[in-house]
């Protein structure tokens, strides 16, 4: 896809959608941390759950609402949204229904928030591929395991039918042209390797590596997400993450929640997100941000173009 220096038509907000089509990557809980460390940072931060089955979004801030109420200092909160799904026979009027929706849920905050994070479910749906054409910065994480790997590019033993783009892949660059003819606008795709075992495999080994390939050939970048702990498991039903001062639950800060920290800041150091600067307002970050991301996949293709 080229990518030109014409100026695009941003809104205030920069919207992270967190996306893939395989369940049980971690989209919920890679949502949760980032808008929780963005909101540690100073941002205005709006949540919209486009889940409606699990909503496990919802029912984390349904719980951190909960234990702000109880808690001895001030427990940083969004703006959250839950959406509905249309439950008539009529597949159009369900999705003029959930259309009309989601647009007023994001007019409600794309003017006077930061930052939107966006969960979406784990199937294809119009509200999810509507959600992805909005991106700014896509967050796709995926397990070490081919069967994660596989609805981003086709595994198979059989050469010859092998690296064929598979069907979220497909849906990513579709939403990729929508985005370029509607505002001129990027999406920044980022690939999370996400539950990572702590003792690497060759498995783990032979994804990386496979990952490391797409990347090129896909238009994305890769970073390392969160490890498979069990504080982030054991902090959802009072709504507290590792960036909270958990001590206030009665717990002491230790190497597990020092180690799930870091791995919390470096994520999102690594999305490349627009940044407070000291003079600069926020739409002028994003359009930094803008020139930023689109040089990166003007070489990148570039790269591509000199290496064939």
């Amino acid at each position: 896809m080229d990518f030109d220096d014409d100026a695009p038509d941003l809104r205030s907000a920069h919207v992270i959608v967190v996306g893939n089509e395989k369940g049980g990557a971690g989209k919920s809980t890679i949502s949760i941390h980032l808008a929780v460390a963005l909101l540690k940072a100073g941002y205005k931060v709006a949540c919209i759950d486009l889940d409606t089955r699990q909503q496990t979004l919802t029912r984390f801030f349904e719980n951190r609402r909960s234990w702000s109420s109880h808690a001895s200092r001030p427990i940083e909160l969004p703006r959250h949204c839950a959406m509905a799904r249309g439950e008539t026979n009529d597949v159009r009027a369900n999705e003029a229904q959930e259309f009309a929706l989601f647009a007023e849920a994001i007019g409600a905050v794309e003017h006077d928030y930061e930052f939107v994070v966006i969960d979406t479910p784990a199937n294809d749906s119009y509200l999810m591929r509507l959600a992805h054409s909005l991106a700014d910065t896509l967050v796709s994480p995926l397990n070490d395991s081919f069967i994660d790997v596989d609805v981003f590019s086709r595994v198979h033993h059989d050469r010859s039918r092998r690296g064929a783009v598979a069907q979220y892949a497909d849906l990513v660059m579709e939403a990729r042209r929508k985005r370029r003819i509607v505002d001129n606008g990027i999406i920044d795709w980022v690939m999370v390797r996400n539950r990572m075992a702590t003792i690497a495999s060759n498995n783990a080994r032979q994804v990386a590596l496979s990952v490391s390939r797409l990347a090129s050939e896909l238009r994305f970048r890769v970073a390392d997400g969160l490890h498979d702990r069990v504080i982030f498991r054991e902090l959802f039903p009072i709504g507290l993450t590792a960036l909270d001062p958990i001590e206030d639950a009665g717990a002491g800060v230790n190497s597990s929640q020092a180690a799930a920290r870091r791995e919390i800041e470096n994520l999102v150091e690594a999305l490349d997100l627009p940044g407070r600067t000291p003079g600069v307002e926020h739409l002028q970050a994003r359009r930094l941000w803008h020139d930023r991301v689109a040089k990166h996949y003007r070489e990148l293709g570039a790269a591509d173009w000199r290496a064939g």
